[in-house]
């Protein structure tokens, strides 16, 4: 891994992000999310190859745009179409919208892990199913965790959620681990943008 991977993997923001978990046994976290979901009756294939395609996809265009810009542009209006088809899939689409019933909280992002806020405490050391939609840019991510530490909550909008939860994502897939990579380099990208702006206009 390149030494820009490793600092976008360690940029860490704070975002508004639509949340749910649920604990998981030891038997449940042994048997993987694909067994999970299918056990439960959501494993759909087709979603899972089209987000696994988005996030690849979305790698390429990347490279590109630092060596064929008109490419890379080419490539963007490509994935742009591809997002549009995997938001139509119904599992999909239900499960952002499930998402989205409950109000949006702040939490501190990175491609690593979460910290969020909770209604309950949780114990260091358990593991969580969790699952949460990036307001900015309507990112889906699921992923098996594990709290490593509890922590002062980010969210002080005045929600019942007194207690603040460390995580670290385990047995990411690839794919997903990407999309928040790249969600993380773009915000990167404009935090730097703005300070740029800020600093041309105090010496202008």
């Amino acid at each position: 891994m390149t030494n820009e991977q490793n600092n976008r993997r360690s940029f860490r923001v704070s975002e508004s992000v639509y949340l749910k978990y649920d604990v998981l046994s030891d038997e449940e976290f042994q048997e993987g999310m694909g067994r999970r979901n299918l056990r439960l009756g959501l494993n759909d294939g087709a979603q899972a190859m089209l987000v696994d395609i988005e996030a690849r996809l979305g790698e390429a265009m990347y490279l590109l745009q630092g060596d064929y810009g008109k490419v890379g542009r080419c490539m963007t209006l490509l994935n742009d179409k591809l997002n549009i088809v995997i938001d139509q899939l119904p599992a999909l689409r239900e499960t952002k919208a499930s998402l989205a019933k409950s109000p949006p909280q702040t939490c501190d992002v990175s491609a690593d892990g979460l910290v969020f806020s909770s209604p309950r405490p949780l114990s260091v050391g358990e593991k969580l199913h969790l699952q949460f939609l990036l307001s900015q840019d309507n990112r889906y991510v699921e992923t098996f965790c594990q709290v490593v530490r509890l922590v002062d909550p980010p969210d002080t909008t005045g929600q019942d959620l007194p207690y603040g939860i460390a995580v670290e994502f385990l047995n990411m897939t690839s794919s997903q681990r990407e999309i928040l990579i790249q969600h993380m380099f773009s915000r990167e990208s404009e935090t730097l943008r703005m300070r740029r702006l800020e600093l041309d206009s105090v010496e202008n």
